[in-house]
């Protein structure tokens, strides 16, 4: 696990590129500032990148495959590194774990997302750090939390569909994968920015 004084360097470092005049913003989807806790799923690059840049607009700007834990999580301009201390802490005892995306699934017929198993992991990191800091995923709007890797949204391709993405990734499944780290992203509506990560 990354030493204090090293986490400190690293994240003074990127919030002096962010206030340099000129510097490159970064963002969300939703276009209001907003940071996250994610599980990056390198492993699925190959599988769903394409699909994720045609249809997920979070990918054209810089987030990676994920297993989203926590969104919003604390605000960009009020990250302190004692926060960053506070999350070492409390992952301090956490191992990496396997999970196996296994099934394509929607919420509705907008969202297209892959599902982890076993899900209880990502649940249990998501009601840990939600506590502690608390900041609940999606500030409270859905009743349940349900892991999921998002593939793309409706409505932001031309010339082809959420269903094909699905139809294709069907007979791609399973893809086995490991959770290693927690990874901080931050943003403000143009693009996204890795700006911490903590290993398992």
């Amino acid at each position: 696990m990354a030493t204090a004084p090293a986490r400190a360097v690293a994240f003074d470092k990127v919030l002096r590129a962010q206030s340099q005049p000129g510097a490159q913003r970064v963002g969300t989807t939703s276009n209001c500032a907003q940071s996250a806790l994610l599980i990056p799923a390198p492993e699925a690059e190959t599988l769903v990148g394409s699909w994720r840049e045609v249809h997920d607009p979070s990918a054209r700007r810089g987030v990676p495959a994920h297993v989203t834990l926590v969104v919003p999580w604390v605000p960009p301009e009020q990250i302190k590194q004692e926060h960053l201390d506070e999350l070492s802490e409390l992952l301090a005892d956490q191992e990496p774990f396997e999970y196996t995306l296994e099934k394509v699934c929607w919420f509705g017929e907008r969202v297209l997302w892959l599902g982890p198993s076993p899900a209880a992991p990502f649940k249990r990191l998501t009601s840990l750090l939600a506590s502690h800091f608390d900041t609940p995923p999606w500030q409270g709007e859905f009743a349940e939390v349900v892991p999921h890797l998002t593939v793309g949204l409706a409505g932001h391709a031309v010339g082809c569909t959420l269903s094909e993405a699905a139809e294709d990734l069907v007979p791609r499944l399973p893809v086995r994968c490991r959770a290693t780290e927690v990874d901080v992203m931050c943003g403000d509506g143009i693009s996204w920015e890795l700006v911490h990560r903590e290993p398992f």
